[in-house]
């Protein structure tokens, strides 16, 4: 096999993610079983499947002089079980689903204890506005009360009596006096004063 690049060593880095960890807990498992010696094989091995194998390919098998073999044909691997993955999956989504729920439920408890507490402040102060207007009410109620004390008294005279009514025919009007005739002296006299 011809590589393009003339490197022949590969390097592979495994990080803190869970994912990562995984894996490096199956190779060692699979290395542990001494169906392969070395990582190395391991990965050699692998790569053949993943890259190379069909339902009519053969796939070598790596000894421990490192030299591929070809060995008789061997079906593909089954694929890989996923259900419990897929259970995993679905167990995480539910499980964030509930505290989903339950953050939601807190926060909500959270609005109604906050919205209680105004309730409660609001309360309070309406008492004391209460509690000040009735003592405003009840000062102006007694400022009134005394006001017509210390007003003077005013007594009016009592209504004059009607007069008896009587079936009698009403006296007849009395007669115009005629206005007596002014004296010409007197007059003489009092255009005098005036101009006087």
């Amino acid at each position: 096999m011809l590589w393009v690049n003339k490197k022949l060593t590969q390097s592979v880095t495994f990080t803190e993610d869970a994912a990562d960890q995984t894996l490096l807990e199956a190779i060692e498992k699979e290395l542990s079983l001494t169906k392969y010696q070395t990582f190395s094989n391991l990965c050699k091995q692998a790569l053949w499947q993943f890259l190379l194998s069909s339902p009519t390919t053969q796939t070598p098998v790596v000894n421990n002089d490192y030299r591929s073999e070809i060995t008789s044909e061997r079906p593909v691997n089954p694929p890989p079980n996923l259900k419990p993955i897929e259970e995993g999956l679905l167990s995480l989504q539910r499980q964030l689903g509930v505290l989903e729920r339950q953050l939601q439920a807190q926060k909500t408890e959270n609005q109604t204890q906050q919205l209680e507490s105004q309730v409660n402040q609001l309360t309070q102060q309406l008492a004391q506005f209460q509690s000040a207007i009735a003592s405003k009410l009840d000062a102006t109620n007694e400022a009134i009360a005394q006001i017509p004390s210390q007003l003077p008294q005013i007594t009016s005279p009592p209504p004059p009596p009607e007069p008896p009514r009587s079936t009698a025919p009403p006296p007849p009007p009395p007669e115009p006096v005629h206005p007596q005739e002014a004296d010409p002296l007197l007059q003489r006299l009092s255009s005098l004063v005036d101009d006087f």
